[in-house]
């Protein structure tokens, strides 16, 4: 199911929730307002539940919607936090890469993500393996 949800959408949805409309998130995001409905309501099929409350004066979310805001939130910082500490280790040297990480960024398969820009190096196998093995995805 998630794999059919794409990450534009997932900030899209918070960014809407803080604007409290899809005309403010349109306006934040550069992007039509009726794009982000269809996004919205996408997100809503893929899910089966109602996220958002449309009303005359906005948006607000349901309850499902707000749960469903506050994991996402988390899980965005996750992956703002990963993307932020993998820079070159080597000072400009950009064959070297370190990168640190959490339980919850390899269960979400995002070593997957980070290793794949780096291409395969085979002295990354044994780390890749002992991570895989301590934080297996769901």
């Amino acid at each position: 199911m998630w794999r059919s949800i794409q990450l534009v959408t997932l900030y899209s949805m918070v960014v809407i929730a803080e604007e409290g409309s899809f005309l403010g998130a349109s306006r934040r995001l550069r992007i039509h307002h009726s794009a982000l409905s269809r996004r919205v309501k996408h997100l809503e099929l893929i899910l089966g539940v109602t996220l958002l409350e449309r009303h005359p004066g906005g948006v607000r979310a349901t309850a499902a919607g707000q749960r469903f805001l506050a994991k996402l939130r988390c899980i965005l910082k996750d992956l703002d936090d990963i993307l932020r500490q993998i820079e070159p280790a080597g000072h400009g040297n950009s064959d070297q890469a370190s990168a640190g990480s959490n339980g919850s960024a390899c269960n979400c398969a995002l070593l997957n993500a980070i290793a794949r820009p780096m291409g395969h190096d085979h002295a990354m196998d044994p780390l890749i393996a002992l991570l895989r093995g301590q934080f297996p995805a769901p």
